[in-house]
């Protein structure tokens, strides 16, 4: 029989294009008639396979296969020719194809099929465009790899792919991604995904391990079939050249973002993502990392990442989830290839404050599942300490590059947190002075009521474990005092202005320097230096404050109060709604309340329970 190939060559030869297209509907025709034998209609399908393939063929004749997709669907009930079919529809998949009655009968062949393979490699493919169709990962019945010929992701360029993976090369284009400049990190990409991506291009290997028995095997084979079909439509989406390296991996494509939340879910009932798909974590980080890097070169100064985080977010919200479940590996093995990078992309300028949180906040649920398996995993103990100390350099990076905003302050609370569960000694040590003032008044005002009570309630968690002798008192006192005389008694810093700070017995910032930066303050603030974080006058709460004024105190009075709240902005209200008998005192106290009851209880309980005016008040 002519090939496609043979008519496409020579219908272009001569100009003949509809001839080409003439004699892929001919094949398309046999393929799906009934009355030929079954030898000619696979004949055909073969026949049609190499011209989905070929990277030359002509855009229409392309589209008429694609146009085609319909009428070969409909005659997947036949299983004679099965096998050539599924690989084709495959190949031909787009996301306007994966529609619900397709996957209603795909589905159903499966389960009459024993597990067919040809099918399952099409629900796969089907997959990628809709994750929420992903199924539990099954090895295809043993009959179905014994002799005939591969049809599943049929690909030459697929299998150089696949056999590339174990020496994955790290391009040098992140700074911090390799050693030294050239090197080529080699990658321990999982014997088993490396196998299935083989599995799934037709290998002829008889040496394959059992997948059965073991979760992160199945994990590993589900995740290559998936990046098989997502390469494979990438290759055709954007043919590569026929002489491209044999060595050359393809970077990952943040459109396949849901392949992590596959992961996810898949190792939620391990408890802990395998250490064998830490190299495939690696390669989604270095992706990320190197087109970020490439936009940043080719778009010159003051090039935006708007596009880039645009394109990757999604992806670095996943990979985030995914981290937080990551097994203990030591930390020579996840330090260069995977947590070095990503902090870099967490620093890297034109990164917004959102990606940088997202990135900390994976790092930090990392840490406290670490910490979790501390007690009885020496590898976790030690990985989990040496993650502490680094995250520690993340958040001063963070915090002291320019102004952060809400969500940086956010993952850094979140840090501290989780930082007093694993070691409350060590976790105070590097919560007091700094960041301890940045988080309880940041320098640009930017926290809110968001920040201030987690910052309340790890003070207030500290408190008690001073309380029960694990924690030495001086410091946490320190913290207790600043926090009641910025929020309570309008004398931010005050202990500051007296004494000082002293840091390991020595005088680190003498009352005079405080004094300076006092005097040089209130000469650029409308706001007292000694006001920023109270209640009246601090912009992280003065806006809730007139709220419960106008609200709650107030409510029905036709006069409104406008911040600050102070005793002379509430004296000309005393006439109509207040009582006589209710002091300025009683106002805060009951606005402290109002906060409480609507989701930020720690500031007044750590203040009822310190300041000594307070503690009857019910």
């Amino acid at each position: 029989m002519w090939s496609v190939g043979e008519a496409t060559a020579s219908a272009t030869a001569r100009g003949a294009a509809p001839r080409a297209r003439e004699h892929l509907l001919q094949l398309v025709g046999r393929a799906t008639d009934a009355r030929f034998a079954a030898e000619t209609r696979t004949a055909c399908l073969e026949q049609l396979l190499d011209a989905a393939r070929d990277a030359s063929l002509a855009p229409d004749a392309s589209a008429l296969l694609r146009h085609a997709y319909g009428a070969l669907f409909a005659v997947l009930d036949d299983e004679s020719i099965r096998a050539p079919l599924c690989a084709l529809l495959a190949l031909l998949t787009e996301r306007q194809h994966v529609r619900a009655f397709r996957v209603r009968k795909v589905r159903a062949l499966y389960a009459a099929s024993e597990r067919d393979r040809a099918l399952y490699a099409l629900l796969d493919t089907y997959a990628t465009f809709c994750p929420a169709l992903l199924l539990p990962v099954e090895r295809p019945a043993s009959h179905a790899r014994r002799g005939g010929r591969g049809h599943t992701l049929p690909t030459a360029r697929l299998v150089r792919w696949a056999r590339a993976l174990p020496t994955l090369a790290l391009p040098d284009m992140v700074p911090g991604l390799c050693t030294h400049v050239g090197d080529s990190s080699l990658s321990s990409v999982p014997q088993f995904l490396h196998l299935a991506l083989l599995v799934g291009a037709g290998s002829a290997s008889t040496h394959l391990p059992t997948l059965d028995h073991e979760a992160g095997a199945r994990i590993a084979a589900s995740l290559g079939r998936l990046l098989a079909v997502n390469h494979v439509y990438r290759c055709r989406q954007q043919p590569t050249p026929r002489d491209a390296r044999a060595s050359e991996i393809p970077p990952f494509d943040p459109v396949a973002s849901v392949m992590l939340d596959q992961v996810y879910v898949r190792c939620a009932h391990l408890g802990h993502v395998p250490p064998s798909l830490l190299s495939f974590l690696a390669h989604v980080v270095h992706s990320a990392g190197a087109e970020a890097v490439a936009q940043l070169k080719a778009g010159g100064d003051g090039a935006s990442l708007a596009a880039w985080e645009a394109a990757w977010r999604p992806t670095l919200v996943a990979l985030a989830r995914v981290l937080g479940r990551l097994a203990p590996v030591p930390w020579a093995d996840v330090f260069a290839p995977l947590l070095r990078p990503l902090c870099h992309i967490a620093t890297m300028d034109g990164v917004s404050d959102e990606v940088s949180a997202t990135i900390v906040r994976g790092l930090v649920r990392l840490l406290a599942h670490w910490a979790r398996l501390a007690p009885e995993d020496a590898t976790a103990r030690d990985a989990s300490a040496a993650l502490f100390a680094w995250l520690l350099e993340l958040e001063e990076a963070l915090l002291m590059d320019g102004d952060p905003t809400l969500p940086i302050y956010h993952a850094a609370l979140e840090l501290h947190s989780a930082a007093c569960a694993v070691d409350g000694a060590r976790a105070l040590a590097v919560l007091y002075p700094f960041p301890f003032y940045v988080l309880a008044a940041p320098p640009a005002l930017r926290g809110s009521i968001a920040t201030l009570a987690p910052l309340f309630r790890l003070v207030a968690r500290l408190r008690t474990d001073v309380q029960r002798a694990v924690l030495p008192a001086a410091p946490v006192n320190e913290m207790i005092l600043a926090l009641v005389d910025m929020v309570w008694s309008g004398r931010a810093y005050g202990s500051l202005l007296q004494h000082g700070l002293t840091l390991d017995g020595h005088l680190a910032i003498d009352p005079q320097t405080v004094s300076a930066l006092k005097q040089a303050c209130d000469a650029r603030r409308i706001v007292p230096f000694v006001l920023v974080a109270s209640l009246s006058h601090s912009a992280l709460l003065t806006a809730l404050f007139e709220v419960f004024c106008n609200e709650v105190l107030l409510a029905g009075d036709h006069m409104f109060v406008r911040a600050p709240i102070t005793p002379s902005a509430l004296r000309p209200v005393r006439e109509h709604s207040l009582p006589a008998h209710m002091q300025y005192t009683d106002i805060r106290v009951r606005f402290l309340q109002w906060l409480a009851a609507r989701g930020a209880p720690d500031i007044w309980a750590l203040l009822q329970a310190t300041v000594p005016s307070l503690q009857h008040v019910s």
